[in-house]
């Protein structure tokens, strides 16, 4: 049986692969310091992972923990624009630090896979929409500019160290379990709240 490490694995988008990962039968870890994440989202699975209360940008060696990992998802890490703005220790300490903490603990395992979840907000105000993966890279935020440099670094490690690795730039994410109140609230979850409870859709113009 394949061993999975999933950061960030208590969140929105973590749990729900967690949840496919474990009716896939892989063996499972979490690492997660639920800053943003909440146990009640692994609540259908919660005996059939290995859960651990971690904060990457402070657990420097984590190879202990990781013991024979496969694959590892690296998903952990924060994500709200105005909040990096007011705070952008506090992102890179995150986001940086973190995902340099969790390459220099695997860096000595085998893995098949290394995959990260990237940001589509590396591209800005993009001038062609869809948006190609080989557009112009800006970073208008520290919140942007933090997943940009923890992309690059994933990838350096990819060309110097040969790490089997990939990284996904998400754009909008939405489902269950998003967050759908709140000012960071993506547009999709906050209009399907307001669908279900008959409401008219709010548009802001700025």
């Amino acid at each position: 049986m394949s061993k999975v490490l999933v950061t960030g694995g208590a969140g929105f988008i973590g749990s729900h692969l967690v949840d496919e990962l474990v009716r896939k039968k892989y063996q499972v870890i979490v690492l997660d310091n639920l800053s943003t994440g909440s146990l009640k989202n692994l609540k259908f699975v919660k005996n059939k992972i290995k859960f651990i209360k971690c904060d990457l940008s402070k657990k420097k060696n984590l190879a202990k923990l990781l013991h024979r990992v496969d694959y590892v998802f690296h998903l952990a890490g924060l994500s709200e624009v105005n909040a990096s703005i007011k705070n952008p220790n506090k992102y890179y300490k995150a986001n940086v630090i973190g995902t340099l903490n969790i390459l220099n603990s695997v860096r000595h395992l085998k893995l098949k896979k290394f995959i990260y979840s990237a940001s589509a907000s590396c591209y800005g105000n993009p001038e062609k929409i869809p948006t190609d993966e080989k557009a112009e890279i800006q970073t208008l935020s520290p919140y942007a500019s933090t997943k940009w440099i923890s992309e690059k670094l994933i990838l350096q490690r990819a060309t110097v160290q040969r790490l089997p690795a990939i990284s996904l730039r998400f754009f909008n994410v939405y489902g269950p379990r998003s967050r759908a109140s709140g000012p960071y609230s993506a547009v999709i979850g906050i209009f399907a709240k307001q669908k279900l409870a008959n409401k008219p859709l709010t548009i802001t113009r700025y």
